[in-house]
């Protein structure tokens, strides 16, 4: 039984699959493996696996299942006590396993920040902050702040908070129940991953974003967060912009949202509280511009 699976979707991933396979299989430990999820791609994507001759490699079929479902079968496919995510147009930056499998000798569920590229020109790396244990539930109540693909974990902290669901946002709502059910979980500074921005993302799309703010599922994951965190349980800033409330009562909301935030991180150590409020302020900013505005037209995603 390989100690760690590394699990990858992938549908009609043909031009980027192989350079993802590869970086993936060039930094894994000899001790694991990537299994990927076939989703009756049609761009000749099997033919570029087939081609990869790697007994670490293993490809399975996920057809017609979305993200979430596909996600439950690698993870049932598997049986290894780590597992990690992958994304079949993303890179690994060497080191990455080696970094995320010691970190999970003290953590339940370790990130790392990312490289983004655009696709042309250099790729350009995050700010290498990480984030501690004592603050990423509190990031969670303000974003998502780590790319589902840089994910490594321990399989009973994902089985024990039910795996994922069908859901749009399927890896936020996931980190917010792992976290709700007292999770470590951290961020390690150091890039893991090339992230590749391109226009095909399902996320870069303003339909995607208005379906993950008015998700139910979600909002009752992020409600039984804040209360764990904050003492009661709270809207998510995205979906109070959108809600069907005045203007006044979101900045009242908001408002009362500021308060017990700024009073939850008092205990958090500096300068991650810093980190914390700076961030808080931005989203007050985002909710204040965006709060009068309408569904069709939600702006850019935070």
């Amino acid at each position: 039984m390989p100690r760690l699976s590394v699990i990858m979707p992938a549908r009609n991933a043909g031009a980027t699959v192989e350079s993802a396979v590869r970086s993936t299989l060039h930094d894994l430990p000899a001790d694991a493996e990537l299994v990927v999820g076939d989703d009756a791609s049609t761009d000749g994507m099997r033919y570029v696996l087939d081609r990869i001759e790697d007994s670490r490699l293993r490809v399975i079929d996920c057809p017609g299942r979305g993200l979430a479902r596909a996600l439950n079968t690698l993870l049932d496919a598997t049986d290894s006590p780590l597992v990690a995510r992958m994304d079949a147009d993303d890179i690994v930056i060497r080191g990455r396993f080696r970094r995320q499998v010691r970190a999970l000798a003290t953590a339940d569920t370790v990130f790392t920040t990312v490289t983004t590229w655009r696709g042309s020109g250099m790729p350009r790396p995050a700010w290498p902050v990480a984030i501690g244990e004592g603050a990423f539930g509190f990031h969670l109540l303000l974003t998502n702040p780590v790319a589902h693909s840089t994910m490594a974990a321990r399989r009973t902290a994902i089985d024990e908070a039910g795996g994922y669901r069908d859901v749009p946002s399927e890896d936020y709502d996931l980190w917010l129940r792992m976290q709700s059910r007292g999770a470590g979980m951290r961020r390690l500074a150091a890039p893991g991953i090339v992230y590749r921005v391109h226009a095909r993302q399902v996320t870069a799309t303003d339909g995607w974003r208005l379906s993950s703010w008015q998700d139910e599922s979600t909002q009752h994951a992020f409600a039984d967060l804040s209360e764990r965190l904050l003492g009661a349980p709270q809207m998510r800033i995205s979906a109070l912009a959108i809600a069907p409330f005045s203007r006044g009562e979101k900045l009242a909301r908001m408002a009362e949202f500021d308060r017990s935030f700024r009073a939850a991180v008092r205990l958090v150590p500096l300068p991650a509280r810093t980190a914390l409020l700076r961030r808080l302020a931005a989203r007050s900013e985002w909710l204040w511009q965006r709060s009068d505005t309408a569904p069709g037209m939600i702006g850019a995603a935070t």
